[in-house]
This record gives structure tokens, C-alpha cells and sequence, in this order.
């Protein structure tokens, strides 16, 4: 049954498809729930498929759909029987563009599932070495019930910038995690930009990744160094544009409409803004980020669930934690946590897909211990 959709799916993907996608589809009649698609971007498998599984086989399949851009063909391979749909590979280049891939999955999801929408649904970009932080009625109903996108905004030391082209202040572009939710208005926006070449000299432009220094450690608002990758950057710099004329000290604000957790403050002394749906922690930001969802969670953690801190490069991880650690994660305030390895340890012994399960998909707290 799994391979005879895969099939139509594959047929329906055809320029004619994709046109009715991105602008039959807005103004059908909304005769459906908000529905929410997770779209996962993957190299050669999804880490917990197991515990994905399960998250999806407790939904209701007229709420959800669910696809992946594998890069890998036994990533493909691994889908076979799930409910996780994969799309037509794309080329795709570590930080200088995995926007072609993410791109191929709005694509494909606008295209292929046809008939009424809903302005409320929503479109999740999800890692490979991601799991749910909530059940997914929790999830569904969290989205549906937001208006716009959410974006979890870095603070202003990692934002790109250039003088200005009158030479009055600096154009701005803002740097946000890959792991964005996009309202259905802003996905089709992004699909139909992209495939018009919209913003593809990015890092061109802005000269990233151009002059070299210590790690990023000092990398500071309006330096005019560039650090960082595509993916952190298009999306919102194709919607919104870049912020022109902003002030080297900062001190503005912006008001983005659609965008979850607006004003924007343009401010070098800035934190985490917007709205972060996933959990990531950086090593530069371990132990000075301040009170936020972020901290919260890390401050939450029993000693054997802290996370592996990475480094300026890469993110933290985890490969073992409690079922305190996992009942800290869903009273967070995210809807998704990473990275997590494949099969990682718990730390109380046991099979940490079933207590995952348990815990988060079904949400039966874990009896306490002496």
C-alpha cells in the first residue's frame, strides 16, 4: 500500500502539479483541519525511525503528512513500510545550499497532496537527528494555532552585514536555525521565489565565510564578517528582505507581520528572538544564554541527560539520557529537540525507544524513583 502512494505521489510531481500547488490550492475551499507537514532533511537514514513511527501512527492521517529528502539511497531504502514519504533527490551542498533540498520537499508536499487547504497549515523542517518533544496532538494544535512563521532568530553577533549601498548605516541580514516552520502563504511564497532564482547569490553578496578569525568567538554585530550558511539565511531574507539602514549600535526594532515572536530588536546586546521550535544547544552559547527556552531546558536536565556540548562548528548531542532527561524534554516549551544518535543509551537501562515512547508520544510520566 506504502510503495502503491509512493508511486501516485511520484506521477503527480510534474510542472503542471506544482503550478496547481502554489496557486490553485490557495484558493480552495477550507474544508479541512489545519494540516501539518513535517518535511525532514536526511543523509542516509532517519536516527529513532522507530519512535518516529509511533508519533505518527498516534495521529489522525488527515491532520499530518510526512516527507523526506534523503540524500543517501539507503536512507530511501529505510522508508519503505513507514509513514514517511521520500521526495526525488536534488543536488545539495553542505552549507553553501541545502536550500535545493528544502525547497524539493515544499515543493513536493504543495504539489502532490491536492484538494481543499487550510491557511493554517504548516510546513516543519525537520533534522535527521531530531525527535518530537510532544505528543502530536500537542504539536497540531500548537501550529494550528499560530497565524504566521517561526523562526528561532540567532542573536544579532551572528546576523550578516554589509555597508549600506547610499552609505547611510548597514544593510542586515538575519540569521536564523534551518529548522524553521513555515505558514502556508510563506511556503508557497518560498517554493515559487526559489524557483525563480530569487536571492541564489546569497553568499555571494554578503561575502560569507570570506575572512578568516578565531572560530567565529569573535564575531560581533556590524563587523562586516559573515559567517555562516544558506539555509540560516534565505528563507527570511527572500520573505522579509534584509533590514536596510540599520545603525552599527544597534538599538532599533522592526515589526515583521507573520512572524511569530515580532518585533524584531536590532540590538548587539540582543538574545534569542522569534520563535524556536527546536532544540539545538552551541557550544558558544552553553553557558551564556541567559534565561530563555534554551536555558530552561538545559537547567532542567538531571547530570546524566546534559547533552555534549559540541563546538563553534557543530551542535550538541546526545547519545545517553535518563527518563528524567526525557520528561524534562517534554515539559519544555519546544516541539522538537536534537541531536540525538541512533539508538543512544538510557541511562536508567532499558530500551530508550519504548521509554520515548512512553514518555513523549503517549505522555505517561515515567514512575518516580526512590
Amino acid at each position: 500500500m506504502h510503495l502503491f502512494w509512493l508511486l501516485l505521489q511520484v506521477l503527480a510531481f510534474t510542472p503542471e502539479a506544482l503550478k496547481h500547488g502554489l496557486h490553485s490550492n490557495s484558493s480552495s475551499s477550507e474544508l479541512r483541519p489545519p494540516r501539518v507537514y513535517f518535511l525532514f532533511l536526511a543523509v542516509d537514514k532517519i536516527s529513532n525511525l522507530d519512535v518516529w513511527s509511533a508519533f505518527f501512527d498516534s495521529a489522525d492521517s488527515e491532520k499530518y503528512r510526512a516527507f523526506v529528502h534523503c540524500k543517501e539511497k539507503q536512507c530511501v531504502q529505510q522508508m519503505a513500510g513507514s509513514p514517511i514519504v521520500p521526495v526525488p533527490t536534488v543536488s545539495s551542498y553542505y552549507c553553501t545550499d541545502l536550500v535545493s533540498p528544502m525547497n524539493q520537499l515544499l515543493s513536493y508536499a504543495l504539489s502532490t497532496d491536492l484538494g481543499p487547504t487550510n491557511a493554517l497549515d504548516k510546513f516543519a523542517f525537520i533534522s535527521d537527528s531530531a525527535l518530537p518533544a510532544k505528543p502530536f496532538s500537542e504539536i497540531h494544535r500548537t501550529l494550528g494555532d499560530r497565524e504566521g512563521s517561526d523562526f528561532c532568530v540567532f542573536p544579532p553577533g551572528e546576523w550578516a552585514d554589509l555597508p549600506n549601498g547610499d552609505g547611510e548605516g548597514l544593510e542586515v541580514a538575519v540569521k536564523v536555525h534551518q529548522w524553521i516552520t513555515l505558514s502556508r502563504a510563506h511556503a508557497e511564497r518560498a517554493s515559487d521565489m526559489w524557483q525563480k532564482g530569487v536571492m541564489h547569490n546569497f553568499m555571494t553578496y554578503f561575502k560569507m565565510n570570506q575572512l578568516g578569525w578565531n572560530n567565529m568567538l569573535d564575531n560581533n554585530f556590524a563587523d562586516n564578517r559573515n559567517w555562516g550558511c544558506l539555509d540560516e539565511f534565505w528563507y527570511v531574507t527572500a520573505l522579509y528582505g534584509t533590514l536596510k539602514k540599520v545603525h552599527a549600535e544597534g538599538d532599533q526594532s522592526i515589526d515583521l507581520p507573520e512572524f511569530t515572536g515580532s518585533p524584531l530588536r536590532i540590538d548587539k546586546t540582543a538574545g534569542w528572538q522569534g520563535k524556536c521550535d527546536t532544540f539545538v544547544i552551541w557550544a558558544k552559547y552553553m553557558h551564556s544564554l541567559g534565561r530563555n527556552e534554551q536555558q530552561n531546558l538545559m537547567l532542567s536536565l538531571d547530570p546524566p541527560s546534559v547533552p555534549h556540548g559540541g563546538n563553534w562548528a557543530r551542535p550538541g548531542w546526545w547519545d545517553t539520557i535518563s527518563t528524567k532527561g526525557i520528561q524534562a524534554i517534554r515539559n519544555s516549551d519546544f516541539l522538537f529537540v536534537r541531536k540525538f544518535i541512533d539508538k543512544p543509551a538510557l541511562h536508567d537501562g532499558g530500551d530508550f525507544a519504548a521509554a520515548y515512547t512512553k514518555i513523549v508520544v503517549e505522555g505517561i510520566a515515567p514512575t518516580p524513583t526512590s
